[in-house]
């Protein structure tokens, strides 16, 4: 059962990452139909096609990145797509940094998605070291950390849609979603979703302490 509600949930994140992810990538083929982004020009309207691109790339390759079956079957192509992940989130936080300047929801939301693209654009950093100096466990921890964020792109469209459908107004509502599109994601991550893995790893370290005390 637990598998299989682990393989629903996948697919599920699946689902959402690449359904959200398609529709930015409307960006580069009709932006004309993109009223986010014909609301902006010249400088900050390529910036935000440039924002949603990476942000794209990432989201969608995410949910790959996560799946321990194909990171055990393939794991040259998770290398490779890993560095595409992080090169798209290099480009997206950024330059969501700067458009955070520039948004609708007024200071609260300029706020929130500043402060995100700094645990972003930091996860993700942290992600990239820990792989170098080979600490795989820490690697998976901060790139669950740095997806949690990159899903926020899912998440904010939903609370978004949640906030108008309870009557607040555009502005009250995309300023909160600002804050709980990724602080909500990271909660998740810490409270449920490390501490199982954190247990099994200390499980697997006391059985081998107890073997190399036992002298096998």
């Amino acid at each position: 059962m637990t598998g299989c509600r682990r393989r629903s949930g996948w697919w599920l994140l699946l689902a959402l990452s690449v359904g959200v992810a398609g529709y930015a990538s409307l960006a580069l083929l009709r932006p004309s139909t993109l009223d986010f982004v014909v609301a902006r020009e010249g400088f900050l309207r390529s910036l935000l096609v440039l924002h949603a691109l990476a942000g794209a790339v990432a989201l969608a390759l995410g949910p790959f990145q996560l799946h321990a079956g194909l990171r055990a079957k393939h794991p040259v192509w998770h290398r490779r797509a890993g560095v595409i992940y992080l090169l798209g989130v290099g480009l997206a936080a950024p330059s969501g940094g700067w458009l955070a300047f520039h948004t609708r929801g007024g200071l609260a939301a300029t706020v929130g998605f500043l402060v995100l693209a700094v645990l972003w654009t930091t996860s993700s950093a942290l992600a990239i070291a820990a792989a170098r100096r080979r600490d795989f466990v820490a690697h998976r921890a901060w790139m669950l950390r740095s997806f949690a964020l990159t899903f926020a792109a899912v998440t904010l469209r939903v609370y978004l849609g949640l906030g108008i459908a309870a009557g607040f107004r555009f502005g009250a509502a995309y300023a909160t979603a600002a804050w709980l599109s990724w602080v909500l994601n990271l909660v998740v991550v810490e409270w449920w979703v490390l501490p199982p893995a954190v247990s099994a790893r200390r499980q697997l370290a006391d059985g081998a302490r107890g073997l190399s005390g036992s002298g096998l």
